[in-house]
């Protein structure tokens, strides 16, 4: 009986994940019929500038998440106090707005500053969007740092900076990890901020979308889709090999 209660959730992913990934996992080796071509063809140089692109993007907005994500994590964790809750609170808060209608907001700020249509504007946007999932899992991590393990290395003489590097640095690197792999592969694959902020700068997720809907190139757009999703796959492993050395 108790294997049945996972039947759902399996049912859930036969249809509305696995299906789908085949059914793209075939069209991107031409289905109806066999070809390579369209792996090929993602080779082309302007493919390979998108890949780039889209890289950059990534690791420019997983940086800047983390770098204004962990002192704020670091303060709600460990020296908010009663102030804690509520600071969570507004963290988690636009995760009740709809994404599309928070980028809208920032086009609104971004207009009359004249950067609409410029890559800063796509990195302020991106970096808006996707601090929540940075701040989380730091916020997670830091929590469980041991205040007597802070304590007990000042006794000893340690300088706040030694303390930050030896003590609670090392013991948050699991939410570090986490928050860098919830920002970093959502943000390789954007489409929306891109499209409406930066105009014409192309990524994986803007090329994806106009190959399947504006060009109804579905085989061409299925290729690039698996490319991607080997490229989450292979950060996934990296990070399960990475905590499995911090848990040890």
């Amino acid at each position: 009986m108790r294997h049945f209660l996972a039947l759902p959730a399996i049912i859930y992913l036969l249809v509305l994940f696995y299906l789908p990934f085949l059914i793209t996992l075939l069209y991107s080796f031409g289905f109806p019929g066999f070809t390579l071509k369209h792996y090929s063809e993602i080779l082309d140089p302007l493919y390979l500038k998108v890949f780039i692109n889209s890289l950059i993007l990534a690791s420019i907005t997983t940086v800047l998440c983390f770098i204004l994500a962990y002192p704020l994590s670091y303060y709600i964790a460990l020296k908010a106090g009663k102030w804690k809750n509520f600071l969570l609170l507004l963290v988690i808060l636009p995760f009740w707005i709809s994404f599309l209608l928070r980028t809208y907001a920032i086009m609104t700020l971004l207009t009359p500053l004249g950067l609409m249509f410029t890559f800063p504007a796509v990195v302020i946007g991106m970096v808006y969007d996707y601090l929540p999932f940075m701040i989380l899992p730091l916020y997670a991590s830091l929590e469980r740092v041991g205040r007597s393990q802070i304590e007990a290395s000042y006794v000893l003489g340690a300088k706040p900076s030694q303390t930050f590097l030896k003590i609670t640095l090392p013991l948050s690197k699991s939410g570090i990890f986490a928050g860098v792999l919830l920002v970093f592969i959502p943000a390789l694959g954007e489409f929306v901020v891109p499209t409406m902020l930066g105009g014409t700068y192309a990524t994986i997720g803007t090329i994806t979308w106009d190959l399947f809907l504006r060009y109804h190139n579905w085989w061409k757009g299925s290729a690039l889709s698996v490319v991607y999703m080997a490229l989450v796959l292979l950060a996934i492993t990296i990070y399960i090999k990475r905590s499995e050395r911090i848990e040890l």
